[in-house]
């Protein structure tokens, strides 16, 4: 590689990590975004939920002649806190292709056995338990509001049905040892309600 190249390179290169949060759009070659942070709590009680799992996942979109596709890319979760606070830290990638692949997300997913999952299956949350919540709205918008700092209430369900209805389907393309925590409580309510771990895995 001659000289001229490799300093054309390093130039781009440092000039994507020196704009920073310029490049929190996903079409760059640089992408870097959050922090995003919350507290979880019981609707009825008002009461912190403790051990709740926050899941923040990203894919990576490709265009193509038939219309856009995407893989995963990666993903981040925590658990809340003795307050019901979660914050999954600052989230960076590099994008080598920024001129045919873009990065999308993060979107969101929270469960805690006994309780509503946000967003649930065919949005479920908002759909059937808060049609009035100020969360509903589309997936940047969620993102921005995340990065602000929300409040997130979770309904605690009183029957073996809404529980069975209410646990997270499979994330595509993502195997059960990247999100260990979430799936392990998908597969502690599975085996709660007696159906057996339901949880992904390869």
């Amino acid at each position: 590689m001659s000289k001229n190249i490799f300093a054309v390179i390093m130039m781009i290169i440092s000039f994507a990590f020196s704009t920073g949060s310029a490049f929190a759009s996903t079409g760059h070659i640089y992408y870097s975004d959050g922090p995003w942070k919350g507290t979880i709590i019981d609707a009825e009680t008002k009461q912190p939920i403790e051990g709740a799992v926050v899941v923040a996942i990203w894919r990576k979109e490709y265009g193509g002649p038939v219309g856009p596709y995407s893989y995963f890319l990666d993903a981040r979760e925590v658990l809340t806190d003795a307050k019901g606070n979660f914050l999954i830290p600052k989230f960076w990638k590099l994008n080598v292709l920024p001129f045919i692949r873009w990065f999308d997300g993060p979107r969101f997913e929270i469960f805690k056995p006994g309780y509503t999952a946000f967003p649930g299956r065919g949005l479920d949350y908002f759909e059937k338990y808060f049609p009035q919540s100020p969360l509903r709205v589309d997936f940047d918008t969620l993102a921005e509001m995340f990065k602000k700092g929300v409040v997130i209430k979770l309904l605690k369900l009183k029957t073996r049905e809404e529980r069975g209805i209410n646990i997270p389907g499979w994330i595509d393309d993502v195997d059960s040892d990247k999100l260990p925590l979430f799936f392990g409580l998908i597969n502690e309510e599975g085996r709660n309600l007696g159906i057996g771990e339901v949880g992904r895995k390869r």
